[in-house]
């Protein structure tokens, strides 16, 4: 941002919002912004309520993901603050909206939906490696079968039931690995996982990586499994990298995936039929590379960072121009 000559200014805050309102608010007394857009729920909570107390003219949230084990507390909070702080709001897909307005009880028509935006001109990061480079780098050979995914090791992204699908196709496709690029607090509960199904040595954790696209290259099929998402960057990601994605069934991932046309999805807490749909992919190319090219156009028409821009700016200016 500052390469860009945007100003940053870093709040101290130590996630106490006794001591974090204040300082926000001194700071919006200052700046005397416009338009004040928060994003993700500390932000949310905390912004909505020292942008008012400061005066700002607009309030928006922005809404990412829907975490479905919110607390009954933090449901009614968020309602309560969505209906005194808010001017507007903005979801990131149609299944985040829908839960937030049935279970919030955020005001639809003060809901809008911009999804987000992949840059394709990013695409020069993607075939900065070749593929073959990225798989040396991996010690993988081109005999391998990759499955990979990208994420934080939460227990939301649910990368344990990839972990048992993959044992259960493991015996029936011996040259395929498991790469899993992220870290978290569920990595060793993983690593565990693994080795109670006896499959450590076809798996390999990545761990936290700046660029991802060296590792999509690396990759055959990409599959993410998450309990919930809000609009995923990293099926984005995958698509532009002409790879096949399977998905789980689900908020934030459906909303993407049109099933057999430009992915697959699959049922929560069914690793057989995972396994069985990531093993139909290698007996069928031409329907993995049918449905990796779909995926492509898929995000080069609807979801580019140009078009998010451009949603954005239109929504601005259409509620808050003067």
């Amino acid at each position: 941002l500052t390469a860009r000559g945007l100003k940053v200014i870093r709040l101290r805050s130590d996630h106490n919002p006794l001591r974090t309102i204040p300082r926000l608010v001194k700071v919006l007394k200052k700046v005397k912004p416009d338009i004040l857009l928060n994003w993700l729920y500390p932000c949310i909570i905390t912004g909505g309520i020292a942008g008012r107390l400061a005066g700002t003219p607009r309030i928006i949230a922005n809404l990412r993901g829907p975490d479905l084990k919110k607390k009954k507390l933090k449901v009614l909070l968020d309602g309560i603050i969505a209906c005194c702080c808010y001017d507007g709001h903005i979801a990131v897909s149609q299944n985040v909206k829908d839960v937030f307005v049935r279970r919030e009880k955020y005001p639809a028509d003060k809901v809008a939906v911009i999804n987000n935006g992949l840059d394709l001109a990013a695409e020069k990061h993607i075939h900065k490696t070749s593929r073959s480079a990225a798989r040396r780098a991996l010690r993988l050979s081109s005999r391998n079968i990759v499955i990979g995914t990208l994420g934080r090791l939460y227990p939301e992204k649910n990368q344990q039931l990839l972990i048992k699908a993959f044992a259960l196709l493991a015996s029936r496709l011996p040259e395929a690995r498991l790469l899993l690029v992220g870290d978290g607090p569920s990595r060793q509960g993983l690593e565990r996982l693994a080795a109670e199904l006896n499959i450590s040595d076809k798996i390999i954790f990545a761990g936290w990586q700046s660029d991802p696209y060296p590792y999509l290259q690396a990759m055959d099929i990409y599959v993410l499994p998450s309990l919930y998402e809000g609009h995923s960057s990293s099926i984005l990601q995958a698509w532009a990298c002409r790879l096949p994605v399977i998905g789980a069934n689900t908020t934030g991932i459906r909303d993407l995936i049109v099933d057999g046309q430009n992915g697959l999805l699959f049922s929560l807490k069914n690793p057989q039929e995972l396994a069985n749909i990531i093993l139909n992919l290698p007996a069928y190319p031409k329907f993995a590379k049918k449905l990796a090219a779909a995926g492509y156009q898929t995000v080069s028409e609807n979801y580019t960072e140009e078009k998010m821009h451009k949603s954005y700016l239109e929504y601005l200016q259409q509620n808050f121009h003067g």
